[in-house]
């Protein structure tokens, strides 16, 4: 016979106690459960008030037991079930930022919850509670809950969470905390920034390649990575997108349609004539690669010498790390020279720029490797009327004024 649940009130509460199945210590075990489900109120005056939720709770319960893990901890589940998956499954830069995620923000604060417990109220009291405690923005607080939907997603679809549809995804319909600031403006390098820090550049052809490949291809950091001297071709002037570095690993691109050929223009082969001959002129072998053949850190060596290199004194044009006492005179930073915004900045920069002179965000798209929306809502930056929106305006606006 299933079991009715036993409603009492304390206080100012109802509370429903009842009986469930546990994991402890990786044994099936039952145990009794309390759980509080209203405010004493003129709508919850007496038990047979509370008749439809009892009976939606114990339903509840019902349909966990069908499931199996539900009666795991949240923690287990993830650590032991979905991480797993997602190794198994997506890249290791995913994976990486997954884990990273859960073990920051996610799991220090769902120890006592097994995987059935959860619902939209509990999500969105734990994003409220992260959002609080390390005052993320709004974009980060939703790739927490993008992570938690993934995993109800997974445990739904393989029976582990009771649901009937995708809209008992207890994450899906959680809210965005107000208390989560909101996200500060990306940085586009301007033409006038790419062109100082390319002359600031000058002798250091390593570098300067990094930057001229990502800001006259906008490949994505991990593409610029991956590019191969065997795979430009001189005749076509294009060089073959093929796969992406991320640390050490060698993989795909992020997406299929991020497999392509980048035009290579005059300017951006000269560049790269540079740094083919510096290193000798070779047949074949990764084009940003260090003394062992290997993919440089780009990150690495924006700190060791693009930044340094955007340092020099105002009074003799010293480098920073070159100026010393004896010069005569204190180091004055030379506030001429353009300011370092990052790898990022340099894919921003090429986005808007075909943008604006390619009349055509799906063009801007294609050239980054992105679908349209992506590229609109991340990469493309008008510092400007757009020319063909400011030609559909005048078209259609004009001969108004009489």
């Amino acid at each position: 016979m299933a079991q009715k649940g036993f409603v009492f009130r304390q206080g100012s509460s109802w509370f429903l106690r009842y009986r469930d199945n546990f994991v402890v210590n990786g044994q099936l075990v039952r145990k009794q459960k309390c759980v509080k489900l209203a405010d004493y109120g003129d709508r919850y005056r007496c038990v047979r008030d509370l008749d439809d939720l009892v009976a939606e709770k114990m339903q509840r319960v019902r349909d966990a037991r069908k499931c199996t893990h539900s009666s795991e901890l949240f923690v287990t589940y993830v650590n032991e079930v979905y991480l797993p998956y997602v190794q198994r499954t997506m890249k290791p830069s995913t994976y990486a930022g997954y884990k990273t995620y859960w073990e920051r923000y996610i799991k220090p604060r769902v120890g006592k919850y097994a995987l059935r417990d959860f619902t939209i109220a509990i999500v969105s009291g734990l994003l409220d509670e992260i959002a609080s405690s390390h005052e993320l923005n709004r974009d980060t607080v939703g790739k927490i809950r993008s992570l938690l939907s993934g995993i109800f997603t997974y445990a739904m679809g393989k029976g582990h969470f009771p649901a009937r549809s995708s809209d008992d995804n207890p994450a899906s319909c959680a809210l965005i905390p107000e208390s989560a600031v909101k996200p500060t403006r990306t940085v586009k390098a301007t033409r006038k920034e790419v062109q100082g820090i390319l002359a600031a550049l000058k002798g250091k052809p390593m570098a300067r390649a990094a930057v001229a490949i990502l800001a006259l291809t906008g490949v994505r950091p991990g593409e610029a990575r991956g590019l191969r001297w065997e795979e430009w071709d001189r005749a076509e002037k294009h060089i073959a997108i093929k796969r992406a570095v991320w640390h050490t690993i060698v993989g795909t691109t992020k997406t299929e349609q991020s497999e392509r050929f980048v035009a290579v223009t005059e300017e951006l082969r000269e560049i790269l004539m540079d740094l083919w001959k510096a290193q000798e002129m070779p047949i074949g072998g990764y084009i940003l690669a260090g003394e062992q053949g290997q993919p440089i850190n780009l990150d690495n060596m924006a700190k060791r010498v693009i930044v340094p290199s955007l340092k020099k004194c105002a009074v003799c044009s010293a480098l920073e790390s070159d100026h010393k006492p004896e010069d005569g005179h204190a180091f004055e930073l030379d506030e001429s020279l353009p300011k370092w915004h990052g790898w990022y900045s340099l894919r921003r920069f090429v986005g808007t720029e075909v943008r604006m002179h390619a009349n055509s965000s799906e063009t801007a798209a294609e050239a980054l490797g992105n679908s349209k929306e992506v590229a609109r809502k991340h990469y493309i930056e008008p510092t400007a009327v757009l020319p063909d929106v400011r030609k559909a305006v005048n078209d259609a606006l004009t001969g108004l004024v009489q």
